[in-house]
């Protein structure tokens, strides 16, 4: 199996998942880093050109794979999406000339309890389902999945963008082929109806508490004593009306958000909160 992310900013991030998952996902994996940073001034870089090269020090230090993404397609577009699903689309692109199973995890994306990869091995492909349109359009998220490169019929996917939608909204097409003639569950039941079995042969659906929508009460019980992380979920700056803004996904993923700086909150605000990760979730 290969655990796959996309850097474009901050080797904090890569320490943290390098170290929970060595912490939380008992298999045999290879941990690969695409390395997205800009080699030009950008605001996903704080305009510091040489991220790029740090990325790939800290990879060489941790003995982590690390494959650049040229950045010939970056600098004439100023578009966070379409530059992220340029990107996914050159790690699909790899994806199928070097088929395994794959785990790919957003770039601040960190586990924070154990992962039984045993319910995700039953599946071709374990998603984040995302709806617009009054649940008429389906497709998935670009930040968490789980591929089973071998079995999974990969034909019309892209990670390109379509009206109403955002980074992945063009794999409407093949998610519909995947589902066969199974009925799309609604996103809010997946989250809620936790005894609902909403996954097919080919697919398991991961629930995820999205931002700014949920607060201490629905912490998953498995979380309930961790203390250090509901003492950053609490102060975080970034909270609104007493919601937290980091998610959890599938109740051990836990997403700190925006780390890509597409809110353009500075590095100031990003370099002190990943640090602060960094001390809780590293031993």
């Amino acid at each position: 199996m290969k655990v796959v992310t996309s850097v474009v900013n901050n080797i904090n991030f890569i320490e943290i998942q390098y170290n929970t998952l060595k912490k939380y996902l008992k298999a045999d994996y290879e941990f690969i880093v695409f390395n997205d940073a800009k080699d030009f001034p950008d605001y996903s870089n704080y305009n510091n050109i040489n991220i790029k090269k740090d990325i790939e020090l800290i990879c060489k230090k941790l003995n982590i794979k690390c494959i650049n993404i040229p950045n010939h397609n970056h600098i004439n577009n100023n578009s966070s999406a379409i530059r992220t699903a340029d990107s996914m689309n050159y790690i699909l692109k790899y994806q199928i000339e070097n088929p395994d199973i794959y785990l790919l995890l957003d770039s601040d994306m960190f586990l924070i309890d154990y992962l039984d990869i045993n319910k995700y091995i039953n599946h071709d492909c374990c998603v984040v389902l995302q709806s617009r349109n009054n649940n008429n359009i389906n497709y998935i998220w670009n930040g968490l999945y789980y591929f089973n490169m071998n079995s999974l019929n990969i034909e019309e996917l892209n990670w390109n963008l379509v009206p109403y939608c955002d980074v992945g909204g063009n794999s409407q097409k093949w998610l519909n082929k995947q589902m066969g003639n199974n009925k799309f569950p609604l996103t809010d039941d997946l989250r809620w109806k936790n005894k609902e079995n909403y996954n097919t042969e080919n697919i398991y659906f991961i629930k995820h508490l999205w931002s700014c929508s949920w607060d201490i009460n629905e912490l998953p019980i498995n979380l309930k004593n961790n203390k250090n992380l509901i003492d950053f979920l609490n102060n975080d700056p970034r909270n609104k009306d007493g919601k937290y803004f980091c998610e959890i996904y599938d109740d051990c993923f836990l997403h700190y958000r925006a780390g890509g700086n597409w809110m353009e909150q500075g590095f100031k605000l990003h370099n002190d909160l990943s640090l602060k990760l960094k001390d809780i979730l590293i031993d």
